[in-house]
This record gives C-alpha cells, sequence and structure tokens, in this order.
C-alpha cells in the first residue's frame, strides 16, 4: 500500500531547519498518522495552512510568521 501527505515548507529560511505546514516536528505519532489516513488534497492542505496564516506570493508558501513580516 502506498500513502502520501501533503506537507507545505517556507520558502525563506529561518535558521531553525523546515518550518511546514502541518508542523511536523509538533505533531504526535498518532497525529501523523491520522494525517497519513485522511491524506487530505493539496487544495484542502492549503485551504488549512491559509486559515493558520500561512500565504502564497508569486508562487512561493510562506508560514505565518513570514506572512507578518511582509
Amino acid at each position: 500500500m502506498h500513502r502520501k501527505m501533503g506537507v507545505i515548507f517556507c520558502e525563506n529560511e529561518h535558521g531553525c531547519g523546515d518550518v511546514t505546514f502541518p508542523d511536523l516536528d509538533a505533531m504526535s505519532v498518532f497525529d501523523l498518522q491520522q494525517r497519513f489516513i485522511e491524506a487530505p488534497s493539496e487544495r484542502q492542505t492549503r485551504q488549512e495552512a491559509r486559515a493558520a496564516g500561512w500565504g502564497r506570493v508569486n508562487k512561493a508558501d510562506y508560514c505565518a510568521q513570514c506572512m507578518e513580516n511582509m
């Protein structure tokens, strides 16, 4: 069986590693497994990210912190 999970990476260099949506570092194993099971579409992932403050400028994705500074 093949499973996939959409992850959005912030285009800016944060100096602390990749900043992602969903935040893979903060997710519990259960939440990560659930995300794989649900396998939301790219559109749904982008909608969730937008609701969390993420944005897309010139085909590049930026986290909520970067969007505040733009």
